[in-house]
């Protein structure tokens, strides 16, 4: 079926301009580019007053925390344009090792929007706490790498084995070499940061100041700008590009982790796209960065720009990127207006359940006291960011929790407890089967009681969400994928999701956080500063548990 986009602005990823011209597509493909095409034979879609541009690209994605599996997340962000994404599932290869990439691979090639693979560098992330897996090592990878959907190595979270040249981690990067390394400098030293390059890293999504982002970018590395759930990053780097002045096609667009809930809410890559757009980003300039340079950067040279030839992946949006008029994905028109309106036929085969993940020992109330070594410091959460303090606290300070994180992939049963500050919840306890990256069990509360219950209940439904008030479930969500993701389609899931969030922020969740996606990285010791581990609470700055 021919069609013809009619009367629209094109905007040209690879030379930034933008023109008034005709988009005529066929067969899958873009036929032709240019003023007055002829509509015979072809169903014309009038884009007058609308900007086309090539389908977004998200150039670092862990859909795992979006909590469904491919095919639905897939579902979820087609609305809004994104046609492909670069994903890395070191959350997946974490819970059940190359088994899980096997079938997480398969679950893949069921996504509308195409998944493309980085291999996963650091499973575990660090030796310090316990994985469901074990290590995944460069012999492990070597049987992915002829899978065309593999495109590069995963975020090299390591950054001193990387620097430093170890035997594991050089094995890796030899693997990947003349291809693209995905990095990851969050808490890493900034004296450490030419040898991290050197080794072959290529770009960073974990910049979360222009002074980073310049720092990285004067050292020749390509700058992945980030706005997730948590991670909020977008605004400020935006403002430095214009700043300095700085080089477009340095530059990607990609979201790391966003719920569904946030993106149903706020849109996807299109959501950095219109903040783009305010701050006075052309559209040329956009179009590099959504859609042309990841695609350069992995080598999916079949796409990412509006040329006859390329692979009729196409958005077409409002010129402040806030709507989302048509998607069109390999020439057929597949969502209009943030809907799906195209038949889904990929995916009708039952999806593959890794299940069975979590093996929590059984707890009590009185496994949740805070040690006395322990009693006057707390894990401090800052509003809109990844990142956490370590706060003193006095006597009797209020609005403190409990957390804790429990080993969950039955190696070990340990359990770590510790206070947490600025989180909030009243009247019970929140749990999560999800914490990047080695994903144990993560539960803050007000009482033992309900958080031995949420625990309980985690294990009970194989993994997911669970909020305990007054010795009840108050509500829940079976992820039973891993303990990572729910196996419905991306509306219901999205939905639960969001009623979750509001009986939460209805116990006093901080409005200032995300009340589940905070608790899965709050035990993630690559980022800084203080994170609750199953082996202990660790300060990544001074490198020692306390």
């Amino acid at each position: 079926m021919k069609l013809l986009l009619k009367g629209g602005m094109v905007a040209d990823g690879e030379d930034m301009t933008v023109r008034r011209l005709d988009v005529l597509v066929d067969g899958g493909k873009i036929a032709a580019v240019g003023e007055d095409l002829s509509a015979e034979g072809a169903q014309v879609l009038d884009c007058t007053g609308l900007v086309t541009v090539a389908g977004y690209v998200d150039a670092h994605v862990h859909i795992e925390s979006g909590m469904v599996l491919p095919e639905a997340f897939g579902d979820a962000v087609l609305p809004f344009g994104t046609t492909a994404v670069i994903a890395d599932p070191h959350e997946v290869v974490n819970v059940a090792g190359a088994a899980g990439l096997e079938v997480f691979l398969r679950e893949c090639g069921k996504s509308r929007t195409d998944v493309f693979v980085c291999l996963p560098s650091c499973v575990p992330a660090t030796p310090l706490d316990t994985n469901g897996a074990g290590k995944f090592l460069a012999e492990d990878m070597r049987p992915f790498l002829a899978d065309s959907r593999v495109v590069g190595l995963g975020e090299v979270m390591s950054f001193r084995d990387a620097a430093e040249g170890t035997p594991e981690m050089a094995e890796k990067l030899a693997l990947f070499k003349g291809r693209t390394v995905d990095g990851h400098t969050s808490g890493m030293p900034e004296s450490m940061l030419d040898a991290y390059v050197a080794a072959g890293v290529c770009n960073d999504h974990e910049c979360a100041s222009k002074e980073g982002m310049f720092a990285r970018y004067d050292r020749g590395m390509n700058i992945y700008i980030r706005e997730g759930s948590a991670a909020r990053n977008a605004s400020d780097l935006l403002d430095g590009v214009k700043e300095r002045g700085l080089d477009i096609g340095r530059f990607a667009f990609c979201t790391d982790d966003k719920h569904l809930a946030t993106i149903a809410r706020e849109g996807h890559i299109s959501y950095i796209a219109a903040l783009a757009r305010e701050k006075g980003f052309g559209w040329g300039e956009i179009a590099r960065m959504s859609s042309y340079d990841p695609c350069l950067y992995y080598g999916l040279s079949d796409r990412g720009n509006m040329r006859a030839g390329m692979r009729a992946d196409i958005v077409v949006t409002s010129d402040d990127a806030r709507h989302v008029r048509y998607v069109l994905k390999d020439g057929e028109l597949v969502a209009k207006d943030h809907k799906l309106i195209l038949k889904h036929t990929k995916g009708e085969d039952k999806p593959a359940v890794f299940e069975n993940t979590v093996h929590l020992r059984d707890f009590s109330a009185e496994d949740f006291t805070v040690s006395e070594r322990l009693k006057d410091v707390a894990i401090g959460l800052v509003d809109g960011q990844l990142l956490t303090e370590l706060v003193r606290v006095g006597e009797g300070e209020e609005r403190l929790n409990i957390l804790a994180t429990a080993e969950r992939h039955g190696r070990n049963g340990n359990l770590a407890v510790c206070y947490l500050k600025g989180y909030g919840v009243k009247g019970g306890a929140v749990a999560t089967s999800i914490s990047h990256d080695s994903h144990n069990a993560v539960c803050a509360g007000d009482n033992g009681a309900d958080m031995a219950l949420a625990l309980r209940r985690l294990k009970e439904i194989g993994g997911g969400y669970v909020i305990a008030a007054g010795g009840k479930v108050a509500a829940e969500l079976p992820m039973p994928a891993f303990g990572l993701m729910a196996t419905g389609g991306a509306e219901e899931v999205s939905r639960r999701i969001e009623e979750m969030e509001r009986v939460a922020h209805a116990m006093g969740v901080n409005p200032g956080v995300d009340a589940f996606t905070t608790l899965s990285f709050v035990a993630l010791p690559v980022i800084p500063r203080m994170r609750l581990l199953d082996t202990g609470l660790y300060d990544t700055e001074a490198g020692k548990f306390l």
